[in-house]
């Protein structure tokens, strides 16, 4: 027995470091192969935890069995290790470069290496959507973004990723937060079925009833935003403060019956601010996504973004006080929806607390910014085009010939030229510019003529694919009346290529919520005020200047707002 263990010893801790030096590279680049077809994304801590723990054992092993000095062991036990890291780094080199299934398509050397040349390029100037444009214009509609990952902007690629009968499933791009389905939001559930599942208290929270429930918060915020507005007229004001101040301050009430109060105060809550501080920080690591999941894991670590965390958490046990005193039991807001199921004992609840508390911070974030970028953007493009804001208020003035204090949503929401505006906004401007990753299924996915390997993480990026002249006529231009019937056979060519909202199982649960904010704010601001562009301001950086952070973060435009004629008169009366 003892002569065993001095031989296994012997093979694990060679004395010659020549000797350590080969073994322990042969063993780095066993342990990639052994490794190469398990999801390890997530696992760094566990794989530091082993790698530290071999290393010590080594330096005991030189310590006890060779008798060698401190130093000495330490040095022999730290070659050992750097040569195993070595051995690792070459074998995963060599294979994603020469031996990987996806080593024909084509891309930057870089990208096919590692996920950090996406962030290098993501650093530039933190428009990672832009830079994979520039990427499909050197190597085409297939282009190798990262050692599994494919980046697809062919329209037919829409539905075999995200159709409902796709077997693509979400990436470890959604387990940065944890891989436990029961402790994490519904957006980062990978588990088809259990999201299935948890879905369904939002979909009540965010259907029919619900919104019409909802929607005197939604007008009573927009009467404040329209007077904020009237007190400032002809005065420049920074519309993409005020659109994000009126979404955020509709969720806040919606989803926890309290407003933020951005829209009295005239500016952001230190939550929010706080949270929109760290966008630049996922600009960066969200292209790397296990190092995102490492510095998440890293409370302290995590910044600014803590305040917001815990204001989310602080209102998720308000809104359970006021539940256990609400006798009706009726949700009156959306959090209501998840604690009635967990009171019930709803599998389709929450399972966690954890999870409870990742929810709100999703809804809150999700439906703010995203909503409010959008309109931010509606208003640049209407201020920039007179004649398609007159036609707009042309619509309007017919539909409520009372003005504003006729509107009604259940009437504006089949107004076609205010859906055309908004419609063609989101196709030039997508919430989530550059998509969101899916994994194809092991028996792969084909594309046209092009076939996609099994376990090959794919996005199709809707900034590209929504901007691209083979599916739109002008692609690059303002035309809300592609929308509109006469024109879409002649402006839209492929109207599979527009997905704003993405589509199938893991569809937007709030784009209802999103186009009735979105259309009652513009339908409302159009009748009361004539809008342009403030002195000095062309726009151009505010369209150009996007921040892409997973979600598009847009910077300060300058507009002014001026009564309406016909709307004083209308107030007067």
């Amino acid at each position: 027995m003892g002569h065993a263990k001095d031989t296994v010893y012997g093979l694990l801790s060679p004395i010659d470091p020549k000797d350590a030096a080969v073994v322990y590279a042969i063993l780095g680049i066993s342990f990639h192969l052994s490794i190469r077809k398990v999801e390890i994304d997530n696992q760094f801590w566990s794989l530091l935890a082993i790698y530290t723990v071999v290393w010590m054992q080594l330096t005991g092993a030189y310590l006890g069995v060779y008798h060698l000095p401190v130093l000495q062991a330490i040095q022999m036990s730290s070659l050992c290790g750097c040569s195993f890291m070595t051995g690792l780094t070459v074998s995963i080199s060599v294979y994603r470069l020469f031996f990987h299934r996806l080593r024909h398509f084509p891309g930057p050397w870089g990208a096919k290496l590692s996920r950090f040349y996406n962030a290098r390029l993501a650093s530039k100037s933190l428009q990672y959507n832009r830079e994979l444009e520039k990427l499909h214009e050197k190597y085409g509609d297939f282009v190798r973004t990262g050692p599994r990952e494919i980046s697809i902007i062919r329209p037919s690629a829409i539905q075999a990723f995200f159709g409902f009968q796709s077997e693509c499933r979400k990436s470890t791009w959604y387990s940065q937060v944890t891989a436990d389905q029961k402790k994490t939001n519904l957006a980062t559930i990978r588990d088809h079925d259990y999201h299935r599942l948890r879905r369904k208290p939002w979909d009540r929270a965010f259907g029919p009833k619900a919104l019409e429930r909802y929607d005197p918060t939604i007008q009573s915020r927009i009467d404040l935003l329209v007077e904020q507005m009237r007190s400032r007229q002809g005065t420049p004001v920074n519309i993409t403060d005020w659109m994000l101040f009126l979404t955020y301050d509709v969720m806040g009430k919606i989803a926890f019956g309290k407003s933020f109060n951005q829209l009295e105060d005239a500016a952001e809550h230190d939550a929010i601010r706080t949270m929109h501080g760290q966008m630049r920080t996922m600009a960066f690591f969200s292209a790397v996504p296990w190092l995102l999941a490492v510095i998440g894991s890293l409370g302290s670590l995590t910044g600014s973004y803590g305040a917001f965390i815990e204001y989310c958490d602080k209102m998720v046990k308000e809104t359970e006080k006021i539940w256990k005193s609400n006798t009706t039991k009726t949700p009156e807001d959306v959090f209501s929806y998840f604690l009635k199921g967990i009171e019930e004992n709803d599998p389709c609840a929450p399972a966690t607390r954890s999870a409870l508390n990742q929810d709100a911070r999703l809804v809150i974030v999700a439906a703010s910014d995203t909503t409010g970028g959008t309109l931010a953007n509606v208003m640049f493009y209407l201020a920039s085009n007179q004649a398609a804001y007159r036609r707009l208020q042309d619509e309007l003035d017919e539909a409520f010939p009372e003005g504003d204090q006729s509107f009604s949503y259940n009437k504006a929401k089949y107004l076609p030229y205010l859906d055309a505006v908004i419609t063609e906004t989101l196709r030039l401007k997508p919430a989530i510019p550059s998509g969101q990753p899916r994994v194809t299924p092991p028996q792969g996915v084909q594309v046209d003529e092009v076939w996609i390997p099994g376990d090959t993480v794919g996005i199709i990026p809707p900034w590209i694919i929504q901007r691209d002249e083979r599916n739109f006529v002008r692609a690059l231009e303002f035309l809300p009346e592609r929308w509109l019937p006469g024109h879409k056979e002649q402006l839209i060519k492929d109207p599979r290529a527009y997905f704003p909202f993405q589509m199938g199982p893991y569809a937007c649960v709030g784009k209802n919520l999103a186009n009735q904010q979105m259309k009652s704010a513009v339908a409302r601001l159009a009748l009361n005020f004539d809008i342009s562009l403030a002195p000095g301001e062309d726009g151009v950086a505010f369209d150009n200047g996007a921040i892409d952070a997973v979600t598009f973060q847009f910077p300060p435009l300058h507009v002014v707002f001026k009564e309406r004629s016909k709307a004083a008169a209308v107030s007067v009366a």
